[in-house]
């Protein structure tokens, strides 16, 4: 399943250690919002494979 831009950004961000207070900030949206959007990332991409 793909991202979104919105979803992309937010993954990009993450990926660099970022929190979700600094996403939210980054993007201009509230930290619930950011944390939403971080869960949908992990949701589509799936757990991690280690």
């Amino acid at each position: 399943m793909l991202l979104n831009e919105l979803e992309l950004r937010v993954a990009e961000l993450a990926a660099h250690s970022t929190g979700v207070e600094a996403i939210a900030a980054a993007l201009g949206l509230l930290p619930d919002e950011a944390a939403r959007h971080l869960e949908a990332v992990y949701r589509k991409l799936g757990p991690p494979r280690g």
